[in-house]
């Protein structure tokens, strides 16, 4: 890899040996999550030091990792706490109990705070963050922002959020979006440093900071641009996280058939569509406020071009698909995007949900379901998207 010194080349040797982790292909049902639960709350005093994810659901490969099928995302837990946090220990051990070893953070999640409360909570749940077979492998993100120069600064950046999450190694390390911040752009002074972002990633990777390296909201052009630019370093991108559910598939096509192309998994954020796809929204009963002002007219209609109605009759199928499987609405809409190849990371505010959104793993969609799933949803006629981002 380039002028790697050989202290870099001993440690990646050592850290990016594969990782063989056995796969778990039954069938993962609510009930038997929240008895995992109950035993591991059970058990977890006695056993905690040494708590392992031993058959992560569906596992798959990410980069050298092997990841379960579906992550925790960490948007949803409190961005004001750093540890001492019930909720978010619970989600964690919930979704750790149903077989999920993959979590996502980043450090502008509450300014660091979300590293820390990540690493608090593994802690309190007694697995160990880490590449290793049977530990918690956890992705944080870098924001490229303007006083962040140069390559250099995405190092500093590594080895604080490494810190924060009491490692030596982070599993995947992440941009977290296109450098698009340029506070001068308008005075017609803009300055793109993404290349300089992506050395700063490949370092970090080459120094053994980062086991992966990956990006976040790149579009086809900015995908085929970084994957180049690390593989003439020898270095594969082992993911691009973007905004992908039922209700935003349309726009994120070419993006899929690039990564697709350039077999770079995707992982998903957003699969619920903040919330609109896990069924708990109708005519009556709307988004608490403020969140029901941009929320309305996705679920009601009638109102900025939105047809009336909004998105029930996604709703309403989603609901007679989850009655024929005995499943849930979110388990539903969560196993889409497992059954189109991408990884899905929901939130979760609490265990109970962890352990609902977790039911998602091991089962499939059948190819009619996944049909009638997008037909509903191209009936609507209208996609859901608030990550702000577009992808180039």
């Amino acid at each position: 890899r380039g002028s790697t010194p050989p202290s870099a080349h001993t440690h990646n040797n050592m850290s990016r040996k594969s990782q063989a982790v056995s796969s778990c292909s039954g069938k993962s049902r609510p009930s038997l999550i929240l008895m995992r639960i109950a035993l591991t709350a059970l058990l977890s005093p006695l056993v905690a030091a040494a708590a392992v994810v031993t058959s992560p659901v569906g596992a798959r490969a990410l980069g050298s990792l092997t990841i379960s099928e579906a992550g925790l995302g960490t948007l949803n837990l409190a961005l004001d706490k750093k540890e001492n946090d019930e909720a978010a220990a619970g989600a964690l051990q919930a979704s750790v109990a149903a077989g999920c070893n993959f979590v996502d953070t980043a450090e502008a999640y509450g300014f660091g705070n979300s590293e820390r409360l990540t690493a608090w909570a593994a802690a309190r749940a007694g697995i160990k963050i880490g590449c290793g077979p049977g530990e918690l492998h956890v992705a944080t993100k870098f924001a490229p922002v303007p006083w962040r120069p140069n390559a250099e600064s995405v190092v500093e950046a590594c080895r604080a959020s490494a810190e924060r999450l009491g490692v030596e190694q982070i599993p995947l390390y992440q941009i977290h979006f296109p450098d698009l911040i340029q506070p001068l752009k308008a005075f017609g002074l803009e300055r793109r440093k993404d290349e300089e972002y992506w050395e700063g990633l490949a370092r970090c990777y080459e120094m053994g900071l980062a086991a992966n390296v990956g990006v976040c909201n790149y579009g086809p052009t900015y995908v085929a641009r970084v994957h180049a630019f690390l593989a003439a370093r020898g270095i594969p991108l082992a993911s691009n996280q973007i905004n992908y559910s039922l209700m935003y598939r349309k726009s994120v096509e070419a993006t899929l058939a690039k990564c697709a192309e350039l077999s770079v998994p995707v992982i998903s954020y957003f699969p619920l569509a903040n919330g609109l796809l896990s069924g708990r929204y109708d005519a009556d009963n709307l988004p608490k406020f403020p969140k029901s002002l941009t929320m309305k007219k996705y679920v009601v209609g009638g109102a900025d071009g939105f047809p009336d109605g909004g998105y029930t009759p996604l709703l309403r199928e989603l609901q007679r698909i989850a009655a024929a499987r005995g499943m849930s609405v979110p388990q539903v809409s969560i196993n889409y995007v497992v059954s189109k190849g991408a990884i899905p990371i929901p939130g979760a505010r609490n265990a109970e949900m962890a352990a609902a959104n977790m039911g998602a793993m091991g089962w499939r969609l059948s190819e009619a379901e996944v049909g009638a799933l997008e037909a509903a949803a191209d009936a609507i006629g209208f996609e859901f998207s608030s990550g702000g981002f577009r992808l180039e």
